[in-house]
C-alpha cells in the first residue's frame, strides 16, 4: 500500500520549500552550483504537476507563489550562468530577480512552515 496523496503533497511541499531556500542561500550555491539548484526545482515542479498542488496542503498564496516563481524561472534560467561562484552571479540581473522571488515565496511558505512527512 502506497502513501496517501495528502502525505505525498506534504512531502513535495517541503521539498519545494527547500528548493526555494537553495536559491537564496549563497552557501548552497557555492556547494552545488546554479545548474543543480535549478534542476532541483524542476524535480518537483512543472506545468503538469501544478494541478496536483492544491488546498488544503497548499494555500492559495503558496500556489500563487509557486506559479509566479516557476514562470519567472522559465523565462530566465537560460540567462543564468552555470557556476558555483557567487561573484559570477553578482552582475546577473536574472539571478538576482530569481533570488528575490525565491525569498518572497519562501517567506509565504514559512507562514505555515514545514509539514509532517510521516
Amino acid at each position: 500500500m502506497g502513501i496517501s496523496d495528502t502525505l505525498l503533497k506534504q512531502r513535495l511541499r517541503n521539498r519545494l520549500i527547500e528548493s526555494l531556500d537553495a536559491f537564496v542561500d549563497e552557501e548552497t550555491v557555492s556547494v552545488v552550483g546554479t545548474d543543480e539548484i535549478i534542476e532541483c526545482w524542476y524535480d518537483y515542479m512543472d506545468e503538469d504537476r501544478l494541478a496536483f498542488y492544491d488546498e488544503p496542503v497548499f494555500s492559495s498564496d503558496e500556489i500563487n507563489a509557486i506559479k509566479l516563481f516557476h514562470n519567472l524561472l522559465e523565462s530566465s534560467y537560460q540567462k543564468v550562468p552555470s557556476t558555483w561562484k557567487i561573484e559570477e552571479l553578482k552582475e546577473c540581473a536574472e539571478w538576482s530577480t530569481l533570488v528575490t522571488a525565491a525569498c518572497e515565496a519562501y517567506s509565504i511558505f514559512l507562514k505555515r512552515g514545514f509539514f509532517d512527512e510521516e
